[in-house]
């Protein structure tokens, strides 16, 4: 009988850990010796496409995306097309952007099978990461790393509708520099085709690339953490009411979360608390540092106004576990790039020190957030995988995932 939780369900995430912990430590060789670094960036991308576009049926979402991909229809059923994107749809299709029902025709029109969405999408994902650690990392392998640790696993795993407005975001953040707000709100435009949360990039373009004052930053930060701390909820009458004066999806969403036992309640003191207060103190309190490395200052306020924003909202989100999950994620990329910044500025020793912490953290949070039965890694290319088995297993155990106390 397989177990709920089991520490052999990591082993695979692990692995994947590991490999990019090499390619890491290769590239830092490679730079040491003025070697070009381009081997391991293909190592890194081949290594993250076979193992997220290949994956089996893995954690909740295949259970919206495999019968929706199923129900799409080809090109070449023109009645079926005009159905899918029309009203005349069952209820959950109708809440699927028409961007990414666009993908879902172009695919199907190739290929019945399901994988070709996950292959395709990981595929998009790696080359929309690639570009981004390309012009702004100055660690590639260690945004890979960054990635997997902190929010990617779910991003690409769980979001598929959500990593495109993300990615895109992360495309756009170059005309924020720039201060093209055409190509800007253009790019974000069609991620809002893909998924309605890329709404929360619209506003960025006006203050991104703005510098804070600091004792605005340590001050919200402070009174965040009291928020946090001492559990204050005023943040459900707010989101109703912005839900209620958007109306349609948001009304709904905005209704649904604040009556659910299940979202509403906060997260209180955890290993996640405390590694993003660590995080923000650790990098603000680097800011020089870090500020030398950046030479381009737009650049360097728009990654610490991120991470501002990372921590802020889930400070002051906290009553709402959801939004801690959701709009946290939005902008993880701050720590994708920070912790390279923050590391290339180090001195060796401290550098030493950095990847020996982080060798250990990484196996860490690898293990404590896989170590369950629906992350249990398949790989279409060498197991062969069951929709059935799978639907079995997420019925059977997911209860005791969301409520592992009970």
């Amino acid at each position: 009988m397989q177990q709920t939780f089991d520490g052999i369900y990591s082993v695979p995430y692990i692995i994947l850990f590991l490999i990019f912990f090499v390619l890491f430590l290769w590239e830092n060789k490679l730079k040491a010796s003025e070697k070009n670094i381009k081997v391991v960036r293909y190592f890194c991308m081949l290594v993250f496409f076979v193992f997220f576009g290949f994956r089996g049926y893995i954690d909740t979402d295949f259970m919206l995306y495999y019968p929706l991909y199923e129900s799409s229809p080809a090109l070449n059923d023109i009645k079926g097309v005009t159905n899918f994107f029309s009203a005349n749809t069952e209820d959950f299709i109708l809440k699927i952007e028409p961007g990414f029902k666009a993908l879902l025709v172009l695919l199907k029109t190739i290929s019945p099978e399901y994988f070709l969405l996950q292959i395709v999408s990981s595929l998009i994902d790696v080359l929309f990461l690639n570009y981004f650690f390309r012009k702004y990392s100055p660690q590639y392998a260690l945004g890979f790393i960054m990635f997997c640790i902190f929010s990617g696993l779910i991003i690409e795993i769980n979001l598929l509708r959500n990593s495109k407005a993300i990615f895109i975001f992360l495309y756009s953040l170059q005309f924020i520099r720039d201060r093209n707000a055409t190509k800007y709100f253009l790019c974000n435009a069609v991620g809002l085709l893909f998924h309605s949360s890329a709404i929360f990039y619209f506003p960025l373009y006006f203050f991104l690339h703005k510098k804070l004052h600091p004792a605005f930053v340590w001050g919200f930060f402070i009174l965040g953490n009291v928020l946090y701390l001492g559990q204050v909820k005023f943040i459900t009458p707010i989101v109703v009411a912005l839900g209620n004066f958007v109306g349609g999806v948001y009304a709904l969403m905005a209704e649904g979360y604040s009556k659910s036992s299940l979202y509403s309640s906060g997260y209180g003191i955890t290993i996640g608390y405390l590694e993003k207060v660590l995080t923000f103190i650790l990098f603000y309190s680097s800011y020089n540092r870090i500020a030398d490395y950046i030479k381009d200052e737009k650049l360097l306020n728009i990654f610490f106004n991120l991470l501002f924003i990372f921590t802020a909202t889930y400070l002051y989100l906290s009553e709402f576990s959801v939004f801690i999950d959701r709009i946290t994620t939005l902008f993880a990329v701050s720590y994708w790039i920070m912790y390279p910044y923050f590391y290339a500025a180090l001195e060796k020793i401290m550098k030493t020190i950095f990847a020996c912490v982080l060798l250990i953290f990484g196996m860490y949070k690898m293990y404590k957030s896989n170590n369950f039965i629906i992350r249990k890694y398949e790989n279409i290319l060498w197991n062969k995988v069951s929709v059935t088995r799978a639907y079995f297993i997420i019925n059977k155990h997911v209860d005791k995932i969301l409520n592992p106390k009970k």
